[in-house]
């Protein structure tokens, strides 16, 4: 979600999650969603999952968010009050271009990443290679100074190799990334 600067931002920002054929989203009950796809009569199968939101003000205060479902796009709304302190960061964090978008993980999600666990269905798998070393190599670095990963991703390269789709990657920390490494 992008950053609500002040109280005249919008508080509800929809993600269309792009699903592949037959897989769709089902609650966790915790507030964030699996997402599944049919085994036929084997039941569902979870290929991802998405946490529950989080949103925090410019004091570090956390403010009320949650999700909600209209077909395959998510809606994140965020409850600001007089108290809320701008800006709010809001979780999840993609920054998107035209063409490619840079996807920032925290702290939590860098470590699974470098133990090899994916973080989110579409994403590589954690041994694809990015300039010579894997993404949890990457990750795993990143994890031992404290700082987090993100990366750039062109989605429409991904149908011709994971790799193809990773423009670049880096280590941010701070405030960087709206802030969204802790």
């Amino acid at each position: 979600m992008r950053p609500l600067k002040n109280a005249a931002a919008p508080n509800t920002q929809r993600f269309d999650l792009g699903l592949p054929d037959g897989a769709s989203l089902v609650a966790d009950g915790d507030g964030g969603y699996d997402i599944v796809t049919s085994a036929g009569g084997a039941g569902l199968v979870p290929s991802g999952h998405i946490d529950a939101p989080w949103a925090k003000d410019a004091n570090g205060d956390a403010v009320p968010t949650s999700y909600s479902l209209d077909g395959n796009t998510l809606v994140q709304t965020v409850e600001t009050n007089p108290d809320t302190a701008y800006p709010v960061v809001a979780d999840p964090h993609y920054a998107w271009g035209i063409i490619t978008g840079t996807v920032y993980f925290n702290k939590k999600e860098t470590r699974l990443l470098a133990v090899g666990g994916t973080v989110v269905s579409w994403l590589p798998n954690p041994a694809t290679k990015v300039g010579g070393r894997s993404l949890a190599a990457i990750a795993g670095g990143a994890a031992a100074v404290g700082k987090c990963i993100k990366f750039k991703v062109n989605p429409s390269l991904a149908l011709l190799s994971p790799a193809a789709a990773i423009n670049g990657s880096g280590l941010y920390s701070g405030k960087a990334g709206d802030g969204y490494c802790k």
